[in-house]
């Protein structure tokens, strides 16, 4: 269902059904949430790095098999909600998550996107929010955290066209945000992921709180978490360090 791979400070994670485009069905699910919890528990893991099995599909959203065993519209409920759980511990998280698109990306396959830091992508992949077209709107969070990173007419044209969009559009409206050649596209994302691990660890994290909560606190608010995150760092031990060399000068 996802395969786990340790590479260092640096989780795999490979959705593997590919007979079904790696969709997403309750299995898959209770292992995502198995190998979260396993990685949230592991101080030493600090980045993630998601795609997919094949070079033909990352992700094709929710499988429609297990969609249909959906009567009521509290089982619905349930299992969106449950995702939306699900992609909160990538997007919300203290582990840097890079996805590595190595082939389509179509309607919920694009919303478990959006809750990853970076997207790198294939030279081939492709990208659709497929929601409109079937009668129905972002489910897993994916509405809301598109708003968050293209503009807004970007993201309405993106649901409500339903056409498939490229890679070099991809990047240009700022969806994706580098383009590598299919048989480099892992090696290029460990690679940033190694770039930013190579940062203190305190420094990143904190950073990323930055980015959590920029949606929801007001500018003061802001203003004051970024003072105390700034000052808290100023004596940790890594800032002292670079203080130190300065002072042994003077």
């Amino acid at each position: 269902m996802i395969d786990f791979e340790r590479q260092g400070e640096i989780a795999l994670l490979r959705l593997n059904r590919p007979e079904v485009h790696n969709s997403v069905n309750r299995e898959m699910m209770e292992a995502w949430e198995d190998h979260l919890n396993r990685i949230e528990a592991d101080a030493c893991c600090r980045a993630i790095l998601l795609t997919g099995a094949g070079n033909e599909t990352f992700c094709a959203g929710g499988d429609l098999r297990y969609f249909a065993s959906l009567r009521d519209e509290g089982a619905c409920r349930e299992m969106s909600l449950r995702m939306q759980r699900l992609l909160e511990r990538l997007y919300f998280g203290k582990r840097v998550v890079i996805a590595a698109v190595n082939g389509q990306a179509l309607g919920g396959g694009c919303e478990i996107l959006t809750a990853c830091h970076f997207r790198f992508a294939a030279d081939h992949a492709l990208f659709s929010f497929r929601q409109a077209p079937n009668g129905i709107i972002t489910g897993w969070g994916g509405g809301r955290r598109l708003l968050g990173i293209v503009s807004r007419s970007r993201a309405l044209r993106l649901f409500l066209g339903g056409e498939k969009i490229d890679a070099p559009e991809a990047l240009r409206i700022h969806f994706v945000d580098r383009i590598c050649p299919a048989g480099e596209l892992l090696e290029e994302a460990a690679g940033f992921a190694q770039q930013i691990l190579a940062h203190p660890p305190q420094a990143v994290e904190a950073f990323l709180t930055l980015a959590e909560q920029h949606q929801h606190l007001d500018w003061q608010e802001m203003s004051r978490l970024e003072t105390d995150l700034f000052v808290k760092l100023w004596f940790g031990e890594p800032f002292q360090k670079v203080l130190a060399k300065y002072r042994r000068e003077n």
